[in-house]
């Protein structure tokens, strides 16, 4: 049977402008948009304690930090150092909504990042899949897992997504454009209108090509995975 902590909430205050930052290790992250800056977290585990396991809110001069703390560094703030989760296998899943205006930078080592915002977003995990549904995504990678992302606004601010072990999917909005640079060893590069090559000898495929107006720049890369440029 689960061991179940107690359901933590946090409605720190927030403002436009500044940054929502999520540092997970072991769980779910997932963000969507809301009224007001709330925070949801449910600690589960198999054999430890997950009540020994900290939940850290913090306010700082950017924003709001959030972020797990394992024993014995349960008293470190979010900007120290840890061991991580020192084999406790307490997991932390996230539910979080974020006003609009408010950026996101949502992190994760074992477990996926789902966000869906308003704002200037980026996502990494380890072993986990990264999806980001907003008008402007800077980051999104991850080491094994995919990456879907959905561009909802026409900025103009620079990509760069990544995988190690997983497909890169980026829709484009409506009308929107980008300049793509993208490469795969082990798969192949979809998109209209972009300039695809395959090795001459060995493995890989590159491809680079502007879509509609240019107005931002995609760098995707991946090891063994496609990568495909849409339009939604």
């Amino acid at each position: 049977m689960a061991l179940v902590g107690t359901p933590l909430h946090f409605e720190p205050a927030i403002r436009p402008g500044q940054t929502l930052s999520v540092h997970d290790i072991s769980g779910a992250v997932r963000v969507r948009v809301g009224t007001r800056l709330a925070i949801d977290a449910r600690r589960t585990a198999d054999r430890s304690d997950p009540s020994a396991v900290i939940v850290r809110v913090e306010t700082n001069a950017d924003g709001v930090a959030v972020c797990v703390r394992y024993p014995p560094d349960a008293a470190r703030g979010c900007n120290e150092h840890t061991r991580g989760a020192n084999d406790n296998d307490t997991q932390v899943d996230f539910d979080i909504t974020v006003p609009a205006g408010v950026a996101v930078a949502a992190a994760d080592v074992n477990g996926s990042v789902d966000v869906v915002a308003a704002g200037s977003t980026r996502g990494t995990s380890v072993n986990g899949d990264v999806r980001i549904d907003a008008p402007d995504v800077t980051e999104a990678t991850t080491v094994n897992g995919a990456v879907r992302i959905y561009l909802r606004g026409r900025g103009t601010s620079s990509l760069r997504a990544s995988s190690v072990n997983g497909r890169i999917v980026v829709s484009l909005p409506p009308g929107g454009g980008a300049i793509v640079d993208a490469k795969t060893l082990n798969g192949e590069v979809n998109g209209a209108g972009l300039n695809v090559q395959h090795a001459t000898f060995g493995i890989g495929t590159s491809a680079s090509g502007t879509i509609g107006n240019g107005e931002r720049h995609l760098d995707l890369s991946s090891i063994n995975g496609s990568i495909t440029v849409e339009r939604s």
